[in-house]
């Protein structure tokens, strides 16, 4: 399998969990079932490899996704990396954004390229589903007196609180999820996705032999955690745990 074979069948992946997260009814759970087919078949491509074949055709390396500063964020990036195999760390660089050099926060993400673009795609339909939620639990909240501000709707640290929530929410719902595709992959595919995190941390071992704790945020809102666990990152994820896990594994 090629590169640009590779990228054609990721690409294609992106598309129809993209149609299946904006579509509804009849069209999403199509959308959603030929993803979930075509992930699994390009696992089992890349798994019956041997491990040199493997590595030469999805190797392991690192990607840098830019976050925000607030820890909700961060928290997403785990999580999400938790689901796509991929090992991620927490730290700041001075970058040039937009034109501008700045100091901002990023996760260095460690694993296989593909588990990484996955990564990196679904963090980013994460965080605006996250956001939309949080824009929709404001709205709902703009005419309820707020004792802790003397004021009208909510604060910053309700709404803070409210994102982790989601956070924490959608973090049950994966982990879930990846339990019960757990119970339904076959042995050797199973072993072939543990191999892949297995390597994610060694990288990530190698390049960062000593890491501190990450200990951040205002607390899980009970508001959000519901919100969290109705957020649907597509109808392919969410239909079936092994999605995001099984590519290219």
């Amino acid at each position: 399998m090629t590169d640009k074979t590779q990228n054609k069948i990721l690409n294609k992946i992106r598309k129809l969990l993209t149609l299946a997260e904006r579509s509804e009814g009849n069209e999403a759970e199509v959308a959603g079932r030929l993803a979930d087919q075509l992930m699994r078949e390009h696992a089992v491509s890349l798994a019956s490899l041997d491990e040199a074949a493997l590595l030469a055709e999805d190797p392991v390396g690192g990607h840098e996704l830019i976050v925000g500063r607030p820890a909700w964020m961060a928290s997403l990036a785990w999580t999400l990396a938790t689901h796509c195999n991929v090992e991620a760390v927490r730290g700041k660089r001075y970058r040039v954004v937009n034109g501008k050099g700045k100091h901002v926060t990023i996760m260095f993400g460690y694993g296989h390229r593909s588990d990484l673009q996955v990564w990196e795609y679904l963090y980013a339909v994460a965080e605006r589903e996250i956001q939309r939620a949080a824009k929709a639990h404001r709205e709902a909240h703009a005419n309820v007196y707020n004792w802790r501000t003397n004021g009208y709707g909510l604060g910053r640290t309700e709404m803070s609180s409210f994102r982790e929530g989601c956070v924490r929410g959608l973090s049950q719902k994966l982990c879930e999820q990846r339990q019960a595709a757990k119970a339904e992959q076959a042995h050797t595919t199973a072993l072939a996705v543990q191999s892949r995190h297995d390597r994610a941390k060694a990288e990530c071992a190698r390049r960062h032999p000593r890491l501190g704790t990450f200990r951040g945020g205002v607390g899980a809102s009970r508001d959000g955690v519901r919100a969290g666990r109705s957020i649907s990152l597509s109808t392919g994820v969410g239909a079936s745990a092994s999605t995001t896990k099984l590519l290219g594994a």
